[in-house]
């Protein structure tokens, strides 16, 4: 049986299930998110740079709900909003492999966006979460 990656969302300690993403289509994990201090001299030549620190990024999750109906295909979008509150820290793995996964810090601060929200059979959903923001 081949590997399927899952991209589930855990409390922020790590143990507690939240939420497992349905039908991942799109992931843009994982990312390098070094960043490096510039300071410049206000009287000499260049500057000095600072390596070591971790920015914050927009982690984006696209995939589809799948249900038969419009009531279950509206359940599913409400499980989905009441499970990733806003301002909220979790943590977010990733399992890319059977033996390889990513664990981000994430927090949603934006809403989840529904394109094509016909709600019939499928609805698609795309979330955006800030990795690092905690």
């Amino acid at each position: 049986m081949a590997f399927v990656p899952h991209v589930k969302l855990y409390a922020s300690d790590g143990t507690t299930p939240v939420y497992t993403f349905l039908a991942v289509q799109y992931i843009n994990a994982p990312q390098t998110a070094n960043k490096s201090t510039i300071v410049e001299g206000i009287r000499g030549q260049g500057c000095i740079v600072i390596p070591g620190s971790v920015s914050s990024w927009d982690l984006l999750i696209s995939g589809i709900l799948l249900a038969e109906g419009y009531a279950a295909i509206d359940t599913l979008v409400a499980s989905l909003e009441s499970a990733i509150v806003t301002f909220t820290p979790y943590i977010l793995i990733f399992e890319k492999t059977i033996s390889t996964s990513y664990t981000y810090n994430v927090m949603r601060i934006e809403p989840i966006d529904y394109p094509q929200s016909f709600r019939v059979n499928d609805q698609p959903y795309n979330v955006k979460l800030k990795v690092n923001a905690w």
